[in-house]
This record gives structure tokens, C-alpha cells and sequence, in this order.
């Protein structure tokens, strides 16, 4: 029986671009999730596609930490382009409320998360809420983040503090007009629309689909960018991975419908788009989605 605060997902042990998008095939219907499990295996080179959660040395842990970072793509929204140091911050996200940018999450202890305990790193991941009490805003998927297990919170807070290289960059600070600059607002927006609570395993389903469902739901926050938003930009859960907008860009529509969703792709196709961000005639990635996957791709 799975429990939500241990990870379901494996130790880093290969290729981690291939056991993701594998795993979030799993949500996709049983043709398409045929036999993709020894195509990871293979592919990770460790003869099953599941290995056991990292335990012993810190290593190990950190190694982990690694694996779970690339599955999140915080690279994605923590670098700057053109060059930017890795994870230090100053990444432009635009919203209809304006330009967010991207804090220093690198254990720098004058400009990043150098000072963060694991408690205050586990609150800024999962509630939004900053060491010394200021609010993110959701650009930061911690609504989606709220369910990553304490397992495997420990071992991302290991690897930022143990291999990510410290930077002193101060990354430009966000000016959201009135009455969007209230962080404090966030504190009821979290009472409204936050769900704190931790992945729940379905027992009735598989612990393929269990897995798939914590890489899309947790880390790999899809609906963050495909399921639309209220007036309140809270997602629309009845509307879940159904597409929205992302700034200039549209995130489509990533349900199993096999009309206007990717129901109707092929194992070989969905896991090409997941690994390289293209499938021949069929769909190329832009923006957001196309840097998440050259960073997978590149991993």
C-alpha cells in the first residue's frame, strides 16, 4: 500500500527525461501506456523501471534531489536566458497581472536560500511563504507543490544546499501595480484556493498510475500552465489540463480526448514530445513548454 509521505518516484539512476514522461503516460489510456515501462528500464539501463528510494548515504540523497529538481523544471524559471547562473533568479514570467520575476534559489546566504532551514524551504515550496514572511505568488506552482511527500521535499532541499553552486546575483525585484503589490492579499488568496495536503495514492489504481499521477500533478505542475483560471486566477478544477493561456503563448489542451486533446497520439509520439519538445507534423513546443523540455533533453 503506497502512503502519501513517502515518494513514489525512484532515486535518480539514468536519462530522467525518460522515466518522467514514461510515468505520465501512465494517465493516458491503456493502449498508450503499453510496454513504456521496459522502454524506461532499458533506457535508465537498471532493469526495472522502479527502483527503491534512495536511503544511506547523502550521496544518494543529493543525487535524488537532482532527479526530482529536473522533474519540477525549477532550472526553467529560476535561470535567466541569454546565459543566466543556474538557478539564481531574474526570469521574466508574464501574467495578466504583470511581469513576475524569478527569486535566487541558490544557497547563497546574502541573496538566496543559503539561511533556509528545511522547515522554512518545505513552507516556501509547498504554502508560498518566504523565510522571512512574504508571500510568492502563484506563478510559483506551490498550489501544485503542496503535494510533493516529505521524502522527497528532503532530498530537493539536499541538493539545493549541497550541489547547487552559491550566487550572490540579486535578481530584479517584482512590481506588481496596485493593488496586485499587497502581498500580503496572498494570505487569503491561499485560505481560498490553497490545498495543503500531500498526494494521496488512489488505492484502486495501479502504482504506475500512482506514479504518473504525482509526476503531473506534483512535480511536473501541468495544470499550472493547461487548466484555465478564474477571475481570481485560481485554476478551474472542472476544467483540469483543458488549455489556457500562458502570457503570449497557449498551452493546449493535454486531456485524453481524442479530438482536441492527445487521446489520439501514439506511445512513439508522446514520448518524443515529452523527451524533445516536437513530433514531426504534428506539434512543435513554443515558449515555456519548449524551454522545460531542453532542459529535460539536456539533462
Amino acid at each position: 500500500m503506497l502512503d502519501e509521505s513517502t515518494s513514489i518516484m525512484p532515486p535518480y539512476s539514468g536519462p530522467a527525461r525518460t522515466s518522467s514522461a514514461v510515468s505520465l503516460l501512465s494517465l493516458c489510456p491503456a493502449s498508450i501506456r503499453a510496454g513504456l515501462f521496459g522502454l524506461a528500464a532499458i533506457a535508465a539501463g537498471t532493469g526495472s523501471a522502479f527502483a527503491q528510494d534512495a536511503t544511506g548515504s547523502d550521496a544518494d540523497l543529493v543525487a535524488k534531489g537532482r532527479y526530482l529538481a529536473t522533474a519540477a523544471d525549477c532550472a526553467a524559471c529560476h535561470t535567466a536566458p541569454n546565459g543566466g547562473a543556474p538557478f539564481a533568479g531574474g526570469y521574466g514570467i508574464e501574467s495578466p497581472l504583470g511581469t513576475i520575476f524569478s527569486t535566487n534559489i541558490t544557497p547563497s546566504k546574502t541573496a538566496g536560500i543559503g539561511n533556509y532551514s528545511e522547515e522554512d524551504f518545505a513552507r516556501a515550496v509547498r504554502e508560498g511563504v518566504a523565510k522571512d514572511g512574504s508571500h510568492l505568488y502563484p506563478a510559483m506552482p506551490y498550489t501544485a507543490y503542496a503535494k510533493i511527500s516529505d521524502d522527497d521535499m528532503k532530498a530537493l532541499y539536499a541538493y539545493f544546499m549541497h550541489e547547487v553552486k552559491p550566487n550572490d546575483a540579486q535578481p530584479e525585484k517584482t512590481a506588481l501595480p496596485f493593488p496586485f503589490s499587497i502581498r500580503m492579499s496572498m494570505a487569503f488568496w491561499n485560505l481560498l484556493f490553497l490545498d495543503n495536503t500531500r498526494f494521496k495514492p488512489d488505492a484502486a489504481k495501479s502504482a504506475d498510475w500512482n506514479r504518473g499521477a504525482y509526476l503531473a500533478e506534483a512535480l511536473e505542475h501541468c495544470s499550472t500552465c493547461h487548466t484555465p483560471r478564474n477571475e481570481l486566477m485560481a485554476e478551474e478544477g472542472d476544467k483540469a489540463l483543458s488549455g489556457s493561456a500562458v502570457g503570449s503563448w497557449y498551452a493546449p489542451n493535454i486531456t485524453s480526448d481524442k479530438v482536441s486533446g492527445i487521446g489520439g497520439w501514439s506511445d512513439a509520439e508522446l514520448v518524443e514530445y515529452l523527451r524533445t519538445g516536437h513530433v514531426a507534423g504534428k506539434a512543435q513546443a513554443a515558449g515555456p513548454m519548449a524551454e522545460a523540455s531542453s532542459i529535460r533533453c539536456s539533462t
